[in-house]
């Protein structure tokens, strides 16, 4: 699956509103999340659907290493 960007400008309320429920939902995810992954856990419930596990954010660290083990391999 694809990932596509949007770009939203939201008000000063609203982006301290985002804010406030990263550090609600760091004590039940263990890391703080992004405002993206907020307005997308927003979205999903929004919407009714739900982001499988394999469309992670390819941009971790983890993926970062494993697409350097596979350079090096090559």
């Amino acid at each position: 699956m694809s990932r596509n960007q949007l770009n939203i400008r939201v008000s000063d309320e609203l982006e301290e509103l985002i804010d406030k429920k990263r550090i609600e939902l760091a004590s039940t995810l263990k890391v703080i999340p992004t405002r993206s992954d907020v307005v997308r856990f927003a979205l999903e419930s929004y919407l009714g659907v739900s982001v499988k596990q394999t469309d992670a954010d390819r941009r971790t660290t983890e993926g970062k290493a494993i697409s350097a083990k596979k350079k090096s391999a090559d």
